[in-house]
């Protein structure tokens, strides 16, 4: 038989843990896996803070709808599991498993009709009044991305924007004659060893995140790159008068496998007017043996 704590402090922080997990629990039955978005109104604070939403998501609670609706639109399959959960004080650490085929557009990614299944670490943070106020994930949305063949690179750190104050920026690029293999190492080492300075220089940069994929053509091959930013005229001018070791040493890298730069181009016009982002052009699918 379990003790209860004769400590009133004790006492209270236990309850408030077991119904920040019970509100977990429901968010992930009624809402990311049955679609009720009502459960954000109820369990989140307006203001809440999601460090891992999809590109383009507002502020708030809405960037919460958004993403989850994003993903449900994307993966008509899509299912969270619960694996394992805990509580710490005011935060809850669960780990889960994401599965899903796509068979809808995904950030203006043409259905591929692949499936995934990706694990990864998710931590909310609760209020005094028992709210989401603030969410981090680690390993699941990365995972989803490269079983698409998506590279997402750069999230945002700290506080989202609001759509109005980015500007969306997409470029297009060649893929040398022999150079996909290049290509996969580099941003296989901007994801692994050379992370934190890869996210540094996108911070000194002014670019809040940025997703890249290969696109395959009958005559060359093409790379898609596109980022958020506040200012991409700002963006691209810190770019070239950048002395950054890390700086120089990716632009070498990105001429030698492209033979152009994609963050040294002039704005366009689109750019140059502000258009807020709700999502990149139409990514064509992966190539039909699904290599990238």
């Amino acid at each position: 038989m379990t003790t209860a704590p004769t400590n009133p402090a004790q006492a209270l922080w236990e309850s408030a843990g077991e119904r920040n997990k019970a509100t977990i629990r429901r968010v992930f039955t009624e809402f990311v896996n049955q679609g009720d978005a009502s459960v954000v109104d109820e369990c989140y604070r307006p203001d809440i803070v999601d460090h891992a939403g999809l590109p383009g998501a507002p502020e708030g609670a809405e960037g919460v709808k958004y993403t989850i609706a994003g993903l449900r639109e994307a993966f008509p399959d899509f299912h969270v599991t619960i694996e394992d959960i805990s509580a710490h004080d005011d935060m809850v650490v669960i780990h889960n498993t994401w599965r899903g085929t796509h068979l809808g557009e995904l950030l203006g990614m043409a259905p591929t009709g692949r499936s995934f299944l990706s694990v990864g670490i998710v931590i909310w943070r609760f209020d005094e009044e028992g709210r989401i106020a603030e969410r981090w994930e680690h390993g699941v949305s990365s995972n989803m991305f490269a079983a698409l063949g998506m590279r997402m690179l750069a999230p945002r750190k700290g506080r989202r924007r609001t759509t109005e104050g980015v500007r969306s920026v997409t470029r297009t690029v060649p893929l040398k004659s022999g150079k996909p293999a290049a290509w996969q190492r580099l941003t296989a080492e901007l994801e692994g060893p050379r992370r934190r300075e890869y996210e540094a220089s996108r911070r000194r940069l002014g670019i809040t995140s940025e997703v890249l994929r290969i696109d395959p053509r009958p005559d060359q091959d093409h790379v898609i790159v596109h980022f958020e930013t506040a200012d991409p005229e700002r963006t691209r001018k810190r770019w070239l008068e950048s002395t950054d070791p890390f700086d120089r040493w990716l632009r070498e890298q990105i001429l030698d496998i492209h033979g152009e730069d994609p963050w040294a181009g002039p704005a366009t016009s689109c750019e140059q007017t502000g258009w807020a982002w709700t999502a990149p052009p139409r990514l064509t699918a992966g190539r039909p043996d699904g290599s990238n």
